[in-house]
Formats: structure tokens, sequence, C-alpha cells
């Protein structure tokens, strides 16, 4: 097949296609483990908009940790979360890499510029089994 070629290496994906990767995988945890994990992410997020420069993140992620508010906010232990979000984030990986392993980029160009005769288009097909 002309173009067919195995991803080997995540880095070589579009960061979009990375970014629903990583939600399709979020969304396969079990709900508690999810809830954990969102709740975390966001504050995180909520430390970045706020931030003005990566010193300002760190500085703001040590004094309003995410962490420390998920254990308040699910009363469950500090080193628990931990735990939770070290599990969470092993099996996010393991689905984006199978998931990483198993795409085939198709290009498509010649033929469908032949079937619509127009040269300037280009077009790409992407598999994902």
């Amino acid at each position: 097949m002309k173009g067919a070629m195995d991803v080997s290496s995540i880095n070589s994906i579009n960061p979009i296609l990375m970014e629903f990767l990583h939600r399709s995988a979020v969304a396969k945890l079990p709900n508690q483990i999810r809830e954990v994990y969102q709740f975390i992410e966001s504050k995180e997020n909520q430390l970045e908009e706020i931030s003005f420069n990566e010193t300002q993140f760190i500085h703001l992620m040590n004094e309003r940790s995410p962490y420390k508010a998920a254990a308040d906010h699910f009363s469950i232990n500090i080193s628990s979360i931990k735990d939770i979000m070290d599990d969470a984030q092993a099996k996010i990986d393991r689905v984006i890499k199978d998931r990483c392993d198993r795409i085939k980029w198709i290009d498509y160009t010649d033929t469908i510029r032949s079937k619509q005769g127009n040269k300037n288009n280009q077009w790409c097909f992407i598999f994902v089994s």
C-alpha cells in the first residue's frame, strides 16, 4: 500500500490527535480514579492559566497544591492521592501507547488528485484501528 507506515513514536503524533487520545484514555478510567485525576488536572490547569511563567507556576503548585486540594476534597490522605494519580497516569500512558502502536498513516494524495484532477489540494487519510 503506497504511503502506509507504522507510527513507532508517540512524539511523531499530531498534538490534536494526542489530545483526543488523552481525553479518550481518561474517559476509560474507573469512575473514582477519573474523578480524582480530572479534579487535579483542573486545578493544575487553573494554576497554569494564572501563571506568567514556569517559575511562578511551580511556586503556585507548591503554594496551592492540587494534591492537597484533592486530598481535602475527597477526604483521602495525600499519599493515597499520589498513588491514585500514578496509577491513573500509568493506565493513560498504556492506553495511548497501545492506540499509537495501531495507528497507520496512509497517503491518498495521488489517488485523490487523479480522481479530482486537482493538483493543488493535498489529502491525507488517518486510519486508527
